[in-house]
């Protein structure tokens, strides 16, 4: 190889058995390369698929967003207008509270065949200051006693 002062390849380097293993180099080191190559393209498509990915799921994001926003907006919209429309049910309401004459309830009374009750058909019933109530013993009821007073309500409704 290199000596006496020169870097020309001497006559010896060129034998059957150095250019076979100089070839054998060279296929492993176009194949090392050739992979590497390939590698680094499977590298880069993943890499580009991975920003894709990334990029349509943020458009997605801000897409649902944007519909998000668009029905909030209508709902706000409808609101609006309901509010407006009871506000218009609550006047008119009071409006026509406000119209409302004895004469003409008398009249349509009157047309319907209505009348006013007779002494006779009118009843009284005082109930007077006092309060009537019963008080219930707190009875303490189990499983069996609840079972049976169930049976016993089941039968009373049947007979």
């Amino acid at each position: 190889m290199y000596s006496d002062g020169t870097s020309a390849l001497k006559k010896e380097y060129y034998t059957k058995d150095n250019t076979d293993k100089l070839r054998k180099n060279i296929k492993i080191a176009t194949r090392k390369t050739a992979s590497a190559k390939k590698t680094r393209l499977v590298i880069k498509k993943r890499i580009v698929a991975a920003v894709a990915l990334i990029f349509s799921m943020a458009f997605l994001v801000l897409f649902r967003y944007a519909i998000i926003a668009n029905e909030f907006s209508e709902l706000t919209k409808v609101r609006r207008e309901l509010e407006t429309i009871n506000a218009n049910v609550v006047a008119t309401r009071i409006e026509a509270d406000g119209n409302v004459d004895p004469k003409v309830i008398e009249k349509e009374a009157e047309r319907l065949g209505l009348r006013q009750p007779s002494k006779d058909q009118i009843t009284y019933i005082s109930l007077g200051n006092v309060d009537n109530g019963e008080v219930l013993k707190n009875e303490k009821t189990n499983v069996l006693n609840a079972f049976i007073n169930s049976i016993s309500g089941i039968l009373d409704y049947l007979y």
